[in-house]
C-alpha cells in the first residue's frame, strides 16, 4: 500500500498504479476524489490550493487559476463558490464537474502563488467585473488592498486602462474601494450609504490620546459629529469582545460619541428599515442629507444571498 509524499498531493487516478496505489486502496477511506479523475490522500485538507493543483492536472497546457479562485489564493474576500476557476488564452472544450474554464482572447498576466500559476491581483479584479456584483467586487478590492496586493490609486488606474469586457463595472467598483476595511459586511454597509446617495462615512477612524497613541479604532463614522457606525458580526458575540465593545462605547459615550450598531439581520434582512434608521440618525446629528434617498441601493441589496460569513 502506498504512503509516499506523492500521494499527499493530488494525483491523476490513471497514474495510481505507478504510485503503488491499488484499486482497492482507491475505494478505501484512505483516499478521496477531488474531481473526476483526480485523487488525494484523505489526510490532505480540502483547500483552494489543493483543489487548484488538482484542477491544473486536468487542464490543458497554459491554464492558470483565475477569477474567484485566484481571489482566494491572493487572500481576498470572496463569496462561497463550489467551482474552481481556470483561465486559458485559447478555445478549449473542458467539461468536468466542479471546474469552470474561462477562455480569453487577451494575454493572461500569470504569476506564481503557492507554486501555482495564478492571474495577478489586478487582472483578477478585471476578470471578475464580468461575473461579480458591485458589492462583491468592491469587497474583494477592499480586502486585497488590506493585503497590500495593490493600492486604491493603482486599482483605479488599472480599471481606467482595462480594455476588455465590463470596463465600466470595473471602473465603478475600483473607485469605491477604500483602505482600512476589515470585512465584507463593512464594505456593504458603507456602500449602502453610497448607493442611497448619502454622505460616505469615514473608514477606519483612529482616535488617539494627547501623546498620539492609539486609544480606539472605529470601523466607520463621522468624526466631526462624533457618530460611529459599527457592524456587529458573530465575533462580537464572544464574552471577551462584548466586554471590550462595552468599555469602548462607554468611554467614547462620555466624550459625546453616539454609536449606530448594525447587525447582519439589519443589513441583509431589513435593508430598507436600516436605511430609514441611518437617515434618521444622520439627521439627528445635523449631517446634510439629500431631499430623498436614491433608489439605486435596491438593486444591490435585493437578495439576502449577498450576506457573507461575518
Amino acid at each position: 500500500m502506498a504512503d509516499s509524499l506523492e500521494t499527499h498531493h493530488p494525483f491523476l487516478i490513471r497514474d495510481a498504479p505507478d504510485l503503488g496505489i491499488r484499486p482497492s486502496d482507491l475505494r478505501s477511506p484512505r483516499y478521496r476524489r477531488i474531481f473526476r479523475g483526480v485523487g488525494v490522500h484523505s489526510e490532505v485538507p480540502d483547500t483552494v490550493v489543493v483543489r487548484s493543483r488538482a484542477a491544473l492536472l486536468l487542464a490543458p497546457r497554459g491554464a492558470v487559476v483565475s477569477h474567484w479562485s485566484a481571489g482566494r489564493l491572493w487572500g481576498g474576500t470572496t463569496p462561497d463558490d463550489p467551482e474552481l476557476h481556470l483561465a486559458l488564452e485559447r478555445d478549449h472544450q473542458m467539461r468536468i464537474p466542479g471546474i469552470r474554464l474561462h477562455r480569453h482572447r487577451h494575454q493572461l498576466h500569470a504569476v506564481k502563488r503557492h507554486g501555482l500559476p495564478v492571474t495577478a491581483p489586478l487582472q483578477t479584479f478585471g476578470h471578475l467585473a464580468r461575473i461579480a456584483t458591485t458589492v462583491q467586487l468592491v469587497a474583494l478590492g477592499d480586502s486585497l488592498v488590506r493585503k497590500n496586493r495593490f493600492s486604491p490609486p493603482e486599482l483605479v488606474a488599472f480599471a481606467d486602462a482595462w480594455e476588455h469586457q465590463c470596463r465600466r463595472e470595473a471602473q465603478l467598483a475600483a473607485r469605491l474601494v477604500r483602505e482600512g476595511v476589515d470585512s465584507a459586511p463593512e464594505t456593504a454597509l458603507r456602500l449602502l450609504f453610497t448607493f442611497a446617495g448619502l454622505p460616505e462615512p469615514e473608514v477606519d477612524i483612529h482616535l488617539t490620546d494627547a501623546d498620539g497613541r492609539l486609544r480606539y479604532r472605529l470601523d466607520l463614522g463621522f468624526r466631526e459629529t462624533r457618530l460611529a457606525i459599527e457592524y456587529d458580526g458573530r465575533w462580537h458575540h464572544t464574552d471577551e469582545q462584548r466586554q471590550l465593545d462595552e468599555v469602548r462605547r462607554h468611554d467614547l459615550g462620555l466624550e459625546g460619541w453616539t454609536f449606530l450598531i448594525v447587525t447582519a439581520d439589519d443589513l441583509y434582512g431589513d435593508t430598507a428599515g436600516l436605511l430609514r434608521r441611518i437617515i434618521e440618525t444622520l439627521a439627528d446629528h445635523g449631517i446634510a442629507l439629500p431631499r430623498a434617498p436614491l433608489d439605486d441601493w435596491r438593486r444591490h441589496f435585493r437578495c439576502p444571498t449577498h450576506a457573507p460569513a461575518a
